[in-house]
């Protein structure tokens, strides 16, 4: 099947699914978050998984929703913690609503996730709500070290691998997994698949910080230099804020905290230290060296070798952004 199909097949199924109506007031948002859009990347990833290994795509949905919802609870949260007015082009909930009904959206929404894993038999349903429970504190883990680093000096690069790999890296790692419990894989094949998926949504996010300096902005669909507007200390920033010398390292950070400076002469200074630095050379290297991480797991998986090649050509074309 090919992702569009995935897609359409998925939407079809979600809007099933959810139900409930009442009271309006609290499932209204829901829906209209749901029904902004995304890439749909976490089902996407469970669906696909879940055929290369055998498994039937219809069993597949409930899993695949379970996560795709899960994701928008933490974008509805994430809205009101950075306070952002749009998402996708279109109010946040908690512009169109408010806080409060952003709050409790997002609650539902948790709860709906977990939710929809009871259409499983006993045995997938502990195996697939038990991980999602991890990796439901992990997230709020990763997401408490992200706000704390607006206001820390001191972030380490391994801080900030742990925060991105918590916040981000560990839903993708999930959506591979649960591709391979629905397909009923070994226990090796979904130990595999998480850590596949979280090597690969370390890399992902990291290609993301790239894009989001350095990316074609008709590509990437975001304003160029949105992190360095907001002040988001990546990975590019901390590199290149520990090879500075004293001197430049105060004008860097005086420039890059600066609410003063006309907004694209920031971005463009603030790109020529990363350039300088090595920052975004290093960025790079990083993003190959975790999707080498990824591919080396791949290989130790219990398949034969033409599901391995499919499953790391899958793994390319979702870092190489083409779905």
């Amino acid at each position: 099947m090919i992702m569009i199909e995935y897609i359409k097949f998925f939407e079809d199924y979600l809007k099933k699914e959810i139900k409930y109506n009442k009271p309006e007031n609290l499932y209204k948002p829901v829906k209209y978050l749901l029904e902004s859009g995304g890439k749909r990347l976490r089902p996407i990833i469970a669906l696909h998984v879940s055929e290369l290994l055998g498994g039937n795509i219809s069993d597949t949905l409930p899993a695949a929703a379970a996560l795709e919802i899960f994701h928008n609870f933490t974008l509805a949260h994430d809205d009101i913690m950075d306070n952002s007015m749009l998402r996708r082009g279109k109010k946040t909930i908690n512009s169109k609503w408010d806080n409060n009904t952003g709050i409790l959206s997002g609650d539902v929404m948790l709860i709906i996730s977990f939710e929809i894993l009871n259409q499983y038999q006993e045995s997938k349903y502990i195996h697939l709500s038990k991980k999602l429970t991890e990796i439901s504190r992990l997230v709020c883990e990763g997401q408490q070290a992200d706000m704390d680093f607006a206001s820390k000096n001191d972030i380490t690069e391994n801080e900030y691998f742990e925060m991105i790999k918590n916040k981000t890296a560990v839903l993708i790692g999930c959506s591979f997994m649960f591709g391979g419990i629905v397909a009923e894989a070994n226990d090796l094949n979904t130990d595999l698949l998480y850590k596949i998926g979280l090597n690969l949504g370390i890399a992902f996010q990291l290609e993301d910080d790239l894009l989001d300096c350095f990316g074609d902005q008709e590509k990437f669909g975001k304003k160029i230099g949105g992190d360095i507007v907001e002040k988001k200390k990546t990975l590019l920033y901390l590199f290149t804020n520990s090879k500075l010398e004293t001197e430049k390292k105060l004008e860097f950070e005086n420039i890059f905290n600066s609410n003063e400076i006309e907004e694209s002469k920031k971005i463009y200074t603030i790109k020529s230290f990363y350039e300088t630095s090595g920052a975004l050379e290093y960025l790079k290297n990083k993003v190959r060296f975790y999707f080498n991480e990824a591919e080396m797991l791949i290989d130790k998986l219990e398949l034969d070798n033409d599901t391995k090649n499919k499953l790391n050509l899958f793994c390319k074309t979702l870092l190489n952004r083409e779905i």
